[in-house]
């Protein structure tokens, strides 16, 4: 959905430089383009037993939800900046995230939770969401090989003989 016509698109974009300056968002599960996967696949070591798996998940944005993502922004911003830095940065966040509605045939629609759609911080709200995610379960999934997101695409790598719910973490 295009947010450019939306009051607080231009505010949307300088908090949105603002919040990749100040947050350090860890980018380890990210694949950044399609060779960087290649040269990441040549390196993983695989056999017989490994099975390929692909994920989308769907309808990312809609589906962050608000109140979570600010609370682990706050606690990210809190451990790299000054307390009068990380309440500005906040109290902006908060109001641009709260004025996320669209209209559809007529009607004006203000979803409950999600960020808005088209909006310029969007994706990094998302990307601080689901780095969440990955850190508390992915890097303990040990039947892992290989493990990658591109925005809300997943590529993994996974050991059959070990994907059984005893042994999953194991």
């Amino acid at each position: 959905m295009n947010n450019k016509n939306a009051p607080t698109h231009k505010t949307a974009r300088r908090l949105n430089t603002i919040l990749n300056n100040n947050l350090h968002v860890d980018k380890r599960y990210n694949t950044i383009n399609s060779n960087t996967l290649a040269n990441e696949l040549v390196n993983t070591k695989i056999n017989s037993r490994h099975r390929l798996l692909t994920l989308d998940i769907k309808d990312l944005y809609v589906n962050i939800p608000i109140q979570e993502t600010l609370n682990l922004t706050r606690t990210q911003l809190n451990a790299q900046n000054d307390k009068p830095t990380t309440h500005q940065i906040m109290t902006l966040l908060s109001t641009i995230l709260r004025q996320n509605y669209f209209s559809f045939l007529g009607q004006i629609y203000q979803p409950d939770k999600s960020v808005a759609m088209g909006s310029p911080i969007s994706s990094i709200m998302a990307e601080i969401f689901l780095l969440q995610i990955e850190n508390s379960i992915i890097k303990h999934l040990k039947i892992l090989s290989f493990y990658t997101r591109y925005v809300d695409d997943i590529l993994l790598i996974y050991d059959s003989t070990r994907a059984n719910p005893d042994n999953i973490l194991q």
